[in-house]
């Protein structure tokens, strides 16, 4: 019985890796493989964009902010990443967002901004 599971996670893993691979775009495996690194820096930048003004006037809450968000960010960035990037490849093949602003630069459709929705 443990070998035919690990034979079906095997053909599991193959799948996704198959389907991810025949996307139309490369952003989804992007987003997936960079997003643990990248929503763990833009966790936090996120609250912050958010709450802009409280936290000026609370630098206090800047410590609670890493602390939460950081781990947060590096345990949820790759399902975000993957999210995203799925998001950024489809608004690609409907010609509404090119690559360029998709990987070269950190504005919002960006890819690197895993928590950060534009849509």
């Amino acid at each position: 019985m443990t070998t035919a599971r690990h034979r079906t996670r095997r053909w599991q893993v193959l799948l996704v890796g198959l389907l991810l691979t025949l996307s139309p775009g490369c952003a989804t495996l992007t987003g997936l493989v960079t997003g643990p690194f990248t929503g763990a820096i833009d966790a936090p930048a996120q609250v912050y964009r958010h709450h802009r003004a409280h936290m000026d006037r609370h630098p206090e809450l800047w410590f609670f902010n890493l602390i939460v968000f950081f781990p947060a960010g590096l345990a949820s960035g790759a399902l975000a990443g993957l999210i995203k990037g799925v998001g950024i490849d489809i608004q690609w093949a409907l010609n509404q967002l090119g690559y360029d602003k998709a990987f070269k630069t950190y504005k919002e459709p960006s890819v690197w901004r895993p928590f950060t929705w534009h849509w």
